[in-house]
Parts: structure tokens; sequence; C-alpha cells
């Protein structure tokens, strides 16, 4: 099995593509254009990360979200481009949900990835094999064996709340 090993930097780069082929933008934070405002950008600025994009699994790389239709349509344009396509919604009202507990696991049982908040739409860069996938939605548990094969896969998760 082939594994990609990401630096910081090569992370950071592979995010912000991503987000950029869907449409994402580039845009000055309020606080750098205040500064700037007031004559302050010869000063270092110290920023300090609040958004866990990845969480500590290497090599893993995916695309979380769906929210509103325009992201929607964005993330569906771009999903022959990720093997691994999970979307996850609430069978009583048929709409999709976020907030889900994911974990993915290979036919070794290592986790390849984990994310807290996943959904509703999670897309993952993954090589052909096995998977488990475990999807959490309001305390119930959904698991799923899944072959991501040559032409990839959907794995739809549909909880009853």
């Amino acid at each position: 099995m082939n594994t990609l090993n990401f630096r910081p930097t090569h992370l950071r780069t592979a995010v912000l593509l991503a987000a950029l082929t869907l449409g994402g933008a580039m845009a000055t934070p309020t606080w750098a254009a205040t500064a700037a405002a007031r004559g302050q950008q010869d000063q270092p600025v110290v920023v300090q990360e609040d958004i866990l994009l990845f969480d500590p699994v290497p090599g893993t790389v995916y695309l979380n979200g769906g929210i509103g239709q325009t992201e929607q349509q964005q993330m569906r344009k771009d999903a022959p481009n990720w093997p691994l396509r999970m979307t996850f919604s609430d069978k009583s009202s048929d709409e999709f949900v976020a907030n889900v507990k994911l974990k993915v696991f290979d036919q070794g049982g290592h986790a390849v990835l984990r994310l807290r908040s996943a959904g509703p739409m999670t897309y993952v860069q993954l090589p052909q094999c096995e998977y488990r996938v475990t999807a959490s939605y309001k305390d119930q548990l959904l698991t799923r064996m899944v072959h991501v094969g040559p032409k990839g896969v959907d794995a739809n998760f549909h909880w009853l709340v």
C-alpha cells in the first residue's frame, strides 16, 4: 500500500487547493486589514490556530462540508476525484445532518481517519481496499464495510432520530 506523508506545509497547501477547487476564496482577515489601516503592518502578527483541520492520522486527506445548496453542488461536482464519498442524513426528515463522529479503519484495524464533527458530506482520499466505517450521530452508531474500488464508492448513512 502506498501512503503519502505530508509535512504540515504540504498539508495546508493541499487544503487550500481543495478549498479553491471547490470555489473557496482567500480573503484578508478583518484584524489584518484593521492593523494595516493603522500602519501596523511592519509588526509581526502572532496567530493561534483555533481550527483543527485534520485529526492526527498522518497521510489521510479528506474534504468535509456540504452545508447549504451551493456547497453541496460544489462538492458533488468534485466527487469523482474522491474514492470514498460519504453522506449523513436523518431518515425521518430526509435532511442532511452534521456533527457525526466518524472513524474509518483499514483491513488491519488501524484508524485512517477520525473526525469529531463530520458531515453532512465527507470525501476521503484512500487507496483501493476494504474499510470499516463507524459513524455515530445522537448516540446511535452505524457500522458499514465498504470496498473502495477503481471507481470509488458512495456510502450513505441514515439515522432514524
